[in-house]
């Protein structure tokens, strides 16, 4: 999961489309009025994610994938106060079986704005996403439910990442001083990161 720092000052287009819509709904969202400050944020968050979907951190165009609510606009977990919250969004992929998709409406028991999102699991050798050893109980379950909610044990982003490991392991063995650099371009950095 990336670990999204938002920006103190984002895009004024959502500013200046707040003040023109003090009372806009969620319908508002989906608006041709709100497109040009969604298309802004969305390449704004592009960027300070580093071009990666905020949950399962594969390669993400700025064109594509959605603006996404981290805490659900709607749904039995609706949040409709934070649709518009700038520090709810992230900008994550439309694979269906995965990530904002996956989630829904559901609400993650570890978002990608909290500190040390991804401390509670690691990537093994095989591509799953493991909790830690170690954790408690409860720590165990969050991180669980936050890995199913999300699908991010689906069976074509394991092996992706299992392709990437390996990579990383070539890469250490062979040029070890390379392999820091080699992490910081890759997909799944912020995973690799839990393991290497």
């Amino acid at each position: 999961m990336v670990e999204l720092k938002h920006r103190s000052n984002p895009t004024p287009l959502l500013a200046t489309f707040i003040a023109a819509h003090p009372n806009a709904t969620l319908k508002d969202f989906d608006s041709i009025a709100f497109r040009a400050a969604k298309n802004a944020i969305k390449t704004e968050l592009n960027t300070d994610q580093g071009g990666l979907c905020v949950y399962c951190e594969q390669k993400l165009a700025a064109k594509d994938g959605q603006l996404e609510h981290i805490k659900p606009k709607g749904g039995k977990n609706a949040r409709p106060d934070l649709c518009f919250t700038y520090t709810n969004y992230a900008h994550s992929c439309t694979n269906d079986k995965t990530c904002g998709q996956k989630k829904k409406d559901g609400e993650l028991p570890i978002e990608p704005t909290d500190p040390h999102c991804n401390s509670q699991w690691l990537l093994s050798t095989n591509g799953n996403i493991e909790p830690r050893e170690g954790l408690s109980k409860q720590q165990r379950h969050k991180a669980t439910q936050t890995r199913d909610m999300l699908g991010l044990n689906q069976p074509a982003l394991v092996a992706a990442r299992q392709r990437v490991f390996n990579n990383v392991i070539e890469i250490l063995r062979q040029h070890p001083q390379e392999a820091s650099a080699f992490i910081t371009n890759q997909e799944f950095r912020y995973l690799l990161a839990t393991s290497v």
